[in-house]
């Protein structure tokens, strides 16, 4: 069989085909590399899709047009070493025979960790306490206490792979976890320990609210002014998923009051512009979309996806296999 490497970024290249995963898919494939750090677009891919069975891709790769899948006489296989396919393929994909899978297991737990961490940095009011030291003030023991975590509240908007590192790691800190979604039963909420409820509620009985939600038309600005206001005073918001999730306008606003705090990893705009109100306020934690950062994972997307690929070769079931229903639910990039 032939598996082609539709990833031109040389930097990508340099962190995901180290050694080890080069031989690993050269045990049972032949492989070829799209030219590095050119433009390589849907007509470049369609002109050379014929000749391959397999197909490995990544951020920046092109997307598999019509054009592109009338041309893909042998190909079986797309493998997406990143988080949602959707923005490789469209949902015709699924009229073909092809198999479609992705890292998302393996991003999702990065991504996992970074708003598990948020929480504690948010909850602990790291910044606040990390700018003060540094201007020259110390804390005040008679005076000052912080949100914590332990026995606290904790609402989840949104069920996926995500969702279900984090409550496996707040388990250990006797929380109480509430879940908003259309996608876990009651039968799997009472396995996993959680209380499903409606998104207002959950706002209004949670000291912490993570954001884990996909990205897609129907949940653009579903978190606004009428959710943010229902937070109690002193409590977190972390959004580790999507910007355009929440209407940022009413976050900002209910920020200004100074009665909440928020972390967050991900803005309407991105880059965040460097005289963003979020960034001047002193109970907002900012960063720079780094969920997906982990070194380890990060490293390991296209490693997954050869093991997912040669799962396939061999009739295994494809792990991280993509279906209509989920792509239809998925952030388009």
């Amino acid at each position: 069989m032939k598996t082609l490497i539709a990833i031109a970024n040389a930097e990508l290249r340099d962190l995901f085909w180290q050694e080890p995963t080069r031989n690993k898919l050269s045990s049972f494939s032949e492989v070829d590399f799209i030219p590095l750090n050119e433009k390589f677009t849907s007509d470049d891919l369609a002109e050379r899709i014929g000749a391959y069975d397999a197909c490995i891709t990544s951020w920046g790769s092109p997307n598999f047009t019509p054009e592109v899948l009338a041309r893909a006489k042998r190909l079986k296989f797309i493998g997406h070493g990143a988080g949602s396919v959707a923005s490789i393929v469209n949902e015709d994909v699924f009229d073909t025979s092809i198999a479609v899978t992705s890292a998302n297991k393996v991003l999702a737990l990065s991504t996992a960790e970074c708003a598990f961490s948020l929480i504690f940095a948010g909850a602990w009011d790291f910044a606040g306490y990390s700018a003060r030291i540094k201007q020259g003030q110390w804390s005040n023991n008679n005076r000052d206490s912080v949100l914590g975590v332990t026995r606290r509240v904790i609402g989840l908007v949104g069920f996926g792979e995500i969702s279900k590192h984090v409550i496996r790691m707040l388990q250990p800190f006797n929380v109480q976890i509430l879940l908003q979604s259309s996608y876990c039963s009651h039968e799997e909420a009472d396995a996993l320990g959680v209380e499903v409820c409606e998104l207002n509620e959950l706002f209004e009985r949670s000291d912490i609210v993570s954001l884990h939600n996909t990205w897609t038309p129907r949940t653009q600005g579903m978190i606004g002014e009428e959710q943010l206001m229902r937070l109690r005073d002193g409590a977190l918001f972390v959004n580790t998923a999507r910007g355009p999730i929440v209407k940022e306008q009413a976050l900002v606003d209910e920020l200004r009051k100074g009665r909440i705090f928020a972390a967050l990893d991900v803005y309407d705009k991105e880059p965040l512009p460097a005289d963003h109100e979020l960034l001047s306020m002193p109970n907002v934690l900012c960063l720079p979309h780094i969920g997906g950062f982990h070194g380890l994972l990060k490293r390991e997307l296209c490693d997954y996806i050869v093991d997912e690929l040669h799962r396939f070769v061999k009739g295994e079931d494809v792990l991280g296999r993509v279906i209509v229903d989920q792509y239809r639910r998925l952030t388009p990039w």
